[in-house]
């Protein structure tokens, strides 16, 4: 038992050694819970002599589970891993491949993607002949996923009033799923419920197959993942849950807190253990993220944690205004030189943001000082499909015999140009795609005639102006194809990120432009920036939004775009819910930090058009301000004055992102981001509009 216990400190040997209740293990960040987890499997096995294959280990994500697995299976000297350490869906996958006739199912079911079910879910409005602007796809998918993870068919109600066939599109959605023998992601979870709770006897079996049930990161469970464990367990002592509230950061994505808040009310006698010794950060690191977090209100109060450490105090905490975005970025950049050379490893260094769209400077930034990088969590700045787009139609209208180019665009947005059409335009190619379409023409419809020349005056007046003003080509190009629009329909869960990307985009091409390039020498900069990203990829910063974050630490962490608006999101404001969760986000981003932490945000930030955005400092940074050192940045070849908005309409230099605003028809809002004399405002009930700011009042 002492080597067992062996390394652990009082609060994490009690973990391992308590099992006359359930237990409830309060982890805070750094604290060592997934070592608590891994040596109470082993006490389990070594001291009780339960069998592995009759202990239920389960975490969140398949790197977490198989992490696990290593070290249970090293420790044991076994040749196989073990199976039954999972995440809750490959648990529920298991169970259901045993159980499926139960339920109506056969074994080999299949479990249907994204892609499976949207094109289901197309197939059966196409059937009742309804509205497909009302009833997309992309839509119907979220609003199905989110009644199955609340695990509440009322959902359905809510939505009926805007959507009449909803009800019955989810009931032959669900008719579809079963006559094809295949089961949705949530519906893994669902069936799982459905079973235990129609079979008393698969129930009694599965409860009878384990001992012991171990669940991490209890905070992120949603009701039906909580469901699933209530069914596993019974009335017995057998489960320990570990978790920490402060981190919980995935309600927007079904996770329901109430499971981790309420523990004792579903699980009775239980017993609370704190872990709040840390063994990752320095103590003034844990000081901010402890005042950050002591802010919480209601419920999370009561299980919020105090981390301390024995480690030193530290270095300070350092808090770097700057006057503009690119310059924030050139810090940056700067800054990890200094650490290189201080010893530090590129592997050491990360970047935290809230919003991918800010990556783009930190990644141009980073190349100019060659600085090798890798993007975690999400793809490139110039992968990325809206940037992609855009750039299509750029790179066909400088070649087009471009045949990736012009797939990409010929059909975006819809022109009604299937495979079918563009197999006759191929009849007709011999020097390039541009006059193989023209070629063509006589050989298609008038439809088709129409969408065609329309497509050929936008790539022709792209080749007339793209080398005069590249930035202006583009917005042409995002404006003809009204692609904000496609955006909306196409992304709805995450249009607002990909449309500020894309102005990242003009913010880069005019950026171009002053430094006197022409468009094709950026389309190779840009090529070659994705090729530099494999490069030492295992030695390289990493770059990633903080939900990414989550679960990692770095020895040097920088946080990125500290401005309210960008960080907390300014679709927090005036939701007390959602704003409470943006401070978890960033009690998250500080406690990844082990030895230092810069605070960064830039005094205006770019918006196409316009000079700069006047911003906002986050107002999470009020309750720190007295335990940060704030420094006056100095960057070699930036210079430290910024222009005003060259916008004539007074008005607008009294807005800023962040402000409380009314409008007579709209009401209550909060501007999230200024292209003067317009502004982007989200409102309480009328959601996000573009208004101008003259028909704004500050309240």
């Amino acid at each position: 038992m002492e080597d067992i216990l062996t390394g652990l400190n009082k609060e994490q040997k009690d973990a391992v050694l308590h099992f006359s209740s359930p237990l409830l293990v309060l982890a805070g960040a750094g604290s060592g819970k997934t070592r608590v987890i891994t040596h109470k499997i082993m006490f389990l096995i070594k001291e009780l002599g339960i069998s592995l294959d009759r202990i239920l280990a389960i975490t969140f994500t398949n790197k977490a589970a198989n992490e696990m697995k290593e070290r249970v299976k090293n420790y044991l000297g076994l040749n196989e891993e073990p199976q039954w350490i999972a995440t809750f869906h490959s648990f529920s996958a298991k169970v259901l491949r045993i159980e499926a006739k139960a339920i109506g199912f056969d074994r080999n079911f299949v479990i249907y993607d994204e892609e499976d079910s949207k094109k289901l879910l197309k197939e059966i409005v196409e059937e009742l002949n309804l509205d497909k602007e009302l009833y997309k796809p992309d839509k119907l998918k979220n609003i199905i996923s989110q009644i199955k993870q609340n695990f509440d068919e009322e959902v359905l109600d809510f939505y009926a009033m805007q959507m009449p066939h909803i009800n019955q599109i989810y009931n032959l959605y669900q008719e579809g799923l079963i006559f094809a023998n295949s089961m949705d992601f949530d519906d893994i979870l669902l069936n799982t419920v459905k079973l235990f709770n129609e079979n008393l006897e698969i129930k009694q079996k599965w409860q009878d197959k384990f001992d012991y049930i171990l669940v991490d990161e209890y905070q992120d469970t949603n009701k039906v993942q909580h469901e699933i464990l209530k069914h596993i367990v019974g009335d017995r002592d057998c489960i320990t849950v570990v978790g920490d509230p402060q981190q919980c950061i995935y309600t927007w994505r079904g996770a329901n807190p109430e499971n981790i808040l309420d523990f004792e009310k579903d699980f009775p006698s239980t017993r609370i253990i704190k872990l709040e010794r840390n063994y990752r950060s320095t103590q003034k690191i844990l000081n901010i993220a402890n005042k950050v977090i002591s802010s919480s209100k209601g419920k999370w109060k009561e299980k919020v944690l105090t981390l301390w450490t024995d480690k030193e105090e530290g270095e300070d905490i350092k808090l770097i205004a700057l006057e503009n975005d690119k310059q924030e970025a050139g810090l940056i950049a700067s800054q990890i030189k200094k650490f290189i050379n201080e010893g530090y490893e590129y592997k050491d260094i990360a970047i935290l943001i809230r919003m991918s769209f800010l990556s783009r400077n930190i990644e141009e930034a980073l190349v100019k000082a060659s600085i090798p990088y890798q993007i975690i969590g999400g793809v490139k700045f110039y992968e990325r499909a809206e940037i992609k787009d855009i750039l299509a139609y750029l790179r066909f209208a400088l070649n087009p015999k471009d045949i990736q180019a012009f797939k990409r665009i010929i059909n975006l947005p819809s022109r009604g140009i299937g495979n079918k059409t563009l197999n006759k335009i191929q009849k007709f190619y011999v020097e390039d795609w541009k006059q193989a379409l023209k070629d063509s023409l006589s050989s298609l419809s008038k439809k088709l005639q129409e969408h065609i020349i329309q497509f050929l005056e936008i790539i022709e007046n792209i080749q007339k102006n793209a080398d005069k003003s590249p930035a202006e080509t583009a917005k042409y190009v995002y404006d003809s194809i009204d692609y904000e629009n496609y955006l909306k329909n196409k992304y709805p869960k995450d249009h607002e990120d990909r449309i500020e990307n894309v102005k990242e985009l003009f913010n880069a091409l005019e950026e171009l432009e002053k430094r006197g390039k022409t468009l094709r020498e950026f389309l190779e900069e840009t090529s070659l920036q994705q090729a530099q990203d494999s490069i030492e990829e295992l030695n390289s910063v990493k770059v990633m939004t903080v939900h990414a974050s989550k679960g990692l630490e770095y020895n040097v962490v920088f946080v990125a775009g500290l401005e309210d608006g960008i960080f907390p999101s300014g679709r927090a404001f005036g939701n007390v819910e959602q704003m409470e969760e943006e401070r978890r986000l960033f009690y998250v981003a500080l406690t990844r930090a082990k030895e230092h932490l810069i605070l960064t945000f830039a005094r205006n930030r770019n918006s196409f058009g316009y000079n700069s955005d006047k911003t906002k400092p986050s107002r999470f940074l009020k309750d720190i301000k007295n335990q940060l050192k704030t420094l006056k940045p100095t960057i070699r070849g930036v210079s430290n004055k910024t222009k005003s908005f060259t916008n004539t309409n007074s008005s607008s230099f009294s807005f800023k992102i962040g402000q409380v605003v009314k409008h007579d028809v709209f009401g209550k809002g909060v501007i999230k981001s200024l292209s003067p004399p317009k502004a982007r405002v989200i409102f309480e009930k009328a959601g996000e509009k573009e208004i101008l700011t003259k028909f704004l009042k500050v309240i």
